[in-house]
């Protein structure tokens, strides 16, 4: 968005009467810290024990939104109508975003959302549709085929870790 944002204002026409200012920003080559610390900081450095068990409240509601946004998503892909052959292999996504999960806590990175290969939008559209009447004549979509992979979810994760690698 920065990027984008930064090549707008260089279109001819653009500068809305010298309203827009751009900033130099100076920034060191050297790999080093902008500030007078070292590379790794201590997370909790400033904070009382009575504020980390304080934390200990927001951080277990945000793991009970995840587990149920990833169970109630997981019930929904797994449902009879995607006619899934191998529907348990989505608890394979859930082992490996709790392994993903507690490191990340550990160090204080954000949490990955492995949402995306369980989610019903995702599982419908790897499927094969085709509309049927039934007896009353109403008119229903059936899936008849799905196409049960891993690669896309796993190009998203790459996609995901190439573009945080690349701009951070």
């Amino acid at each position: 968005a920065v990027v984008v944002a930064t090549a707008f204002s260089y279109i001819p026409g653009m500068d809305q009467d010298a309203a827009m200012e751009r900033v130099n920003v100076v920034a060191p080559w050297d790999w080093q810290p902008s500030a007078p610390r070292s590379w790794v900081v201590n997370p909790v450095e400033g904070i009382s024990a009575r504020g980390i068990f304080a934390a200990f409240i927001p951080g277990f509601m945000f793991f009970l939104l995840f587990i149920i946004d990833h169970n109630v998503s997981s019930i929904l892909t797994q449902s009879p109508k995607f006619n899934l052959k191998k529907p348990s292999a989505y608890h394979w996504d859930f082992f490996v975003l709790g392994v993903t999960f507690f490191p990340c806590a550990i160090l204080g990175l954000p949490p990955g959302n492995g949402l995306i290969p369980q989610a019903p939008l995702h599982c419908r559209a790897l499927c094969t549709r085709e509309h049927q009447t039934d007896e009353y004549g109403v008119r229903r979509e059936v899936v008849t085929h799905c196409e049960e992979q891993r690669w896309s979810g796993l190009g998203q994760a790459v996609l995901m870790f190439v573009a945080l690698s690349a701009f951070t």
